[in-house]
């Protein structure tokens, strides 16, 4: 879309990448990442800020004629190159991590919501995209708080809570990514500041959700191998 006001979201996009690249250096620091560790992959998402604001920004990646369903496999195979590619070199660091971490990086979701509402505000996307969007994204990183909070004081609804949240915040994900390809791809195209964010910061949200998945998984395992055990030690 056309708009006098789309080179100032610009900015606001890449500010929510930048801070997507301070939550996730400090998840390696918090996941004890060795200090190599955390340059390198601190230093390769910055430069992936760089190369999306490159590609996306200057027109120079995928052709202006490509269709939504052709970049929506794009995107998927974009999304899940970068998850095995965290769970292949992050996998002792963010086993590392507590559930309180894992959700309040979540969090960085209320900026990425705002500024789409922004942006609808503008007419740099359709407004009832905006809508759809900013407070998915809004009620995605509230949960996400709520549930590190419910974490940290022991709550009985803590699990029910971590469940919501990522439910939650997986179907914003979907929801958001396959309308911007079949819904308003005609308005946005391939080469939108929206997609700074789609390819920067959310390949990262959408790791976090599968390790706190896997931890909670775990968990209820824990649970279950307990819970059996118990009967046998009364009889013992």
């Amino acid at each position: 879309m056309e708009s006098p006001f789309y080179e100032a979201t610009t900015y606001w996009v890449l500010f929510v990448n930048v801070v997507a690249l301070i939550v996730f250096v400090s998840l390696m620091k918090i996941g004890k990442a060795s200090k190599n560790a955390t340059v390198i992959g601190g230093t390769l998402f910055a430069g992936s800020i760089v190369f999306f604001h490159w590609a996306f920004g200057g027109q120079n990646i995928f052709s202006p004629d490509m269709s939504g369903g052709a970049f929506y496999l794009v995107i998927l195979g974009g999304a899940a190159a970068v998850v095995a590619l965290f769970y292949a070199t992050l996998r002792d660091t963010y086993a590392n991590l507590s559930q309180e971490h894992l959700q309040m990086a979540q969090g960085v979701r209320v900026f990425v919501g705002g500024g789409f509402l922004m942006e609808g505000v503008l007419d740099v996307i359709p407004g009832w995209f905006s809508i759809l969007d900013g407070y998915f994204h809004i009620a995605s990183g509230f949960l996400a708080l709520v549930a590190a909070i419910a974490f940290l004081k022991k709550s009985a609804f803590k699990n029910q809570l971590l469940w919501l949240a990522n439910i939650v915040g997986l179907m914003d994900i979907m929801v958001i990514v396959t309308s911007i390809c079949f819904l308003v791809w005609p308005a946005l195209g391939p080469h939108h500041n929206m997609m700074y964010v789609v390819f920067g910061a959310g390949p990262l949200l959408l790791w976090i959700h599968f390790v706190s998945i896997s931890k909670l998984l775990a968990e209820k395992e824990v649970t279950k191998a307990r819970g059996a055990l118990n009967p046998l030690m009364g009889v013992s």
